[in-house]
């Protein structure tokens, strides 16, 4: 009898504990692969106070939006520049946007400079190996052909593309192929520079900001959220003075 009353008791508090993991909210948050540090912090906090889970969908922006776009789930999404916001406003899946601080984008070289790079016209020097970001796939690379017709024009833009020695998709390739050697110069959004992983391997140069501006990072709401009281706190927490001493803790101003 008294096996029976505890096996009765295990399996009553067993339910209830998968009804109550079943009933935990989980967010979707699409980030951008550059600002994903910063954001798994604030992620960890808001998990805390409101018992949910915030599962981190993290990539190039533009395929971010492609996935959210066709999914038609989740709840934030975080771009690595706001022109993905101004661009895709008209779809109708980005409500409430957050501004929570910028970025810009720098040319990175090898610790020390070994190659002596000075500035853009060095992409178009054949004794350079380069890796650039692709266009079409994350803010970085959209930001870079910015860069480049803004310095010169599109030929310029061509000629250090088919310079490159390799294509990336985002931040953290293009950081990988100057840490491990396979390139001496890229362009990338600077706060990466002074990450742990990074910062040891990698130096910076600033680029003018008439070619380089800072851009704006715009946390957005998304219209299909399922939980969209914890997603507006979670906007409120990234863009209050915790939130932005957090973004500013990984290199973002």
């Amino acid at each position: 009898m008294i096996k029976k009353l505890a096996l009765s008791l295990l399996m009553f508090f067993f339910l209830n504990q998968t009804l109550f993991a079943k009933e935990k909210p989980t967010l979707i948050f699409y980030c951008g692969i550059t600002m994903v540090k910063p954001i798994k912090e604030m992620a960890k906090i808001i998990e805390e106070k409101y018992n949910c889970e915030i599962k981190i969908s993290q990539g190039g922006s533009k395929d971010l939006y492609d996935s959210l776009k066709f999914s038609k789930k989740g709840d934030l999404y975080l771009p690595g520049s706001d022109s993905y916001r101004l661009n895709n406003l008209k779809d109708g899946y980005l409500l409430d946007g957050v501004y929570i601080g910028y970025n810009q984008a720098a040319i990175f070289v090898a610790k020390n400079n070994p190659k002596n790079i000075k500035n853009l016209d060095d992409f178009l020097n054949t004794q350079n190996s380069s890796v650039l970001c692709d266009p079409n796939s994350g803010s970085i690379g959209r930001m870079t052909k910015k860069i480049f017709l803004k310095y010169k024009d599109e030929e310029f833009l061509n000629k250090a593309y088919d310079n490159a020695v390799e294509i990336g998709t985002d931040s953290r390739n293009l950081n990988k192929a100057l840490i491990d050697k396979r390139a001496d110069i890229s362009i990338n959004w600077r706060a990466t520079a002074f990450w742990p992983e990074n910062y040891q391997s990698i130096d910076i140069i600033q680029i003018d900001e008439k070619y380089a501006p800072k851009k704006k990072l715009v946390l957005n709401l998304l219209s299909f959220s399922q939980n969209k009281q914890i997603a507006r706190a979670f906007m409120d927490f990234a863009k209050s003075e915790e939130g932005r001493e957090i973004m500013k803790k990984y290199g973002f101003l």
